[in-house]
């Protein structure tokens, strides 16, 4: 695979409402077998709710697909998700996520994060770090 190691998908304060907000892409990822994705979330004050969808790119960045996402509300939290190519042995149909899912056997060459959250946070940080490999 090419060029395996550790890449932030998004490391950002989250502040005013955020609708759909896609992160710098990492790419060149190509025959990525495995990825391990942490989504760290510090709380501060104020907000409702922040979800963060972990999205790859089979095409250079013209159509994304969810591969993970992750959701949180007014709590710290650090949540995993560990995904392998290795997936669906048969043709399913592409789905985007509901809360907390995942997707398996979809790893294309790039990935990104999509942050969405509602009202205004205070003092809170977001960090989506990917382990490829």
């Amino acid at each position: 695979m090419l060029n395996p190691g550790i890449y932030a998908l998004a490391v950002r304060e989250i502040t005013a409402a955020l609708t759909a907000s896609a992160q710098s892409a990492i790419s060149d990822l190509e025959g990525v077998s495995a990825v391990t994705l942490e989504a760290a979330f510090a709380y501060g004050s104020g907000g409702t709710s922040c979800a963060v969808t972990v999205q790859t790119s089979f095409d250079g960045g013209t159509t994304w697909r969810d591969v993970a996402r992750f959701d949180f509300t007014t709590a710290s939290a650090v949540k995993h998700a560990n995904l392998s190519a290795r997936g669906e042995k048969g043709v399913t149909a592409y789905a985007a996520l509901g809360s907390e899912g995942v997707t398996q056997g979809l790893l294309g060459e790039r990935l990104r994060a999509v942050i969405t959250s509602v009202g205004t946070y205070a003092n809170t940080l977001l960090s989506v770090r990917a382990a490829v490999r």
